[in-house]
């Protein structure tokens, strides 16, 4: 029996093409951090745009191994489901924005945090340009038994012709008011 050729396998971690990837993505990235405020040690606050929405669903795409052009319809179309809540949308009298609320603690002291904070989600308020507050609509914000999970969603309704100016925040274990950065302007 002659020796077949064997293909060599496709490794599943292509360092040039990541690398590749991240830099393309780089811009992005920058503009999205740049409107992140960390409001304590493990807290963060993010807000989301139809940019960095559309890079989540690109990244999960490529996570499962498929790119727009590869994936069907159907998968795409649950992997838009799943982001949909971050989405921005204009609505009849206000627009809506979303911000993803990540809570990252050592695994010693997670649980304890996490009691710590309950509530936290809900006491997260935009300030208004025209003076008053959005409060959150929490998506995800409890797990198992109403305890807090490590990834949040929150939405705003933000009336037309405001914007927000601050991030205010009431929890014991998290208060102040954060101005907004610059870049929320990019708030879509």
């Amino acid at each position: 029996m002659a020796n077949a050729a064997v293909p060599a396998p496709v490794p599943a971690f292509d360092l040039q093409e990541e690398s590749r990837r991240f830099s393309a993505r780089n811009p992005l990235l920058q503009r999205h951090w740049a409107m992140r405020l960390d409001l304590a040690p493990g807290i963060a606050f993010q807000p989301e745009t139809t940019e960095s929405v559309e890079d989540q669903v690109l990244e999960t795409l490529w996570a499962e191994g498929h790119t727009l052009e590869t994936a069907g319809r159907e998968l795409e179309a649950e992997i838009r489901a799943s982001f949909a809540l971050l989405t921005p949308r204009r609505e009849t009298t206000s627009r809506t924005v979303a911000a993803t609320l990540f809570l990252g603690f050592e695994e010693s002291g997670r649980a304890a945090r996490f009691e710590a904070l309950r509530g936290l989600p809900d006491q997260l308020w935009l300030e208004l340009s025209g003076g008053g507050f959005a409060l959150p609509e929490v998506d995800g914000g409890a797990g198992s038994g109403g305890r807090l999970t490590a990834v949040l969603a929150l939405r705003y309704h933000i009336p037309e012709g405001q914007a927000p100016v601050a991030l205010v925040c009431n929890h014991a274990e998290a208060p102040g008011r954060w101005a907004a950065p610059e870049a929320w302007t990019a708030w879509d």
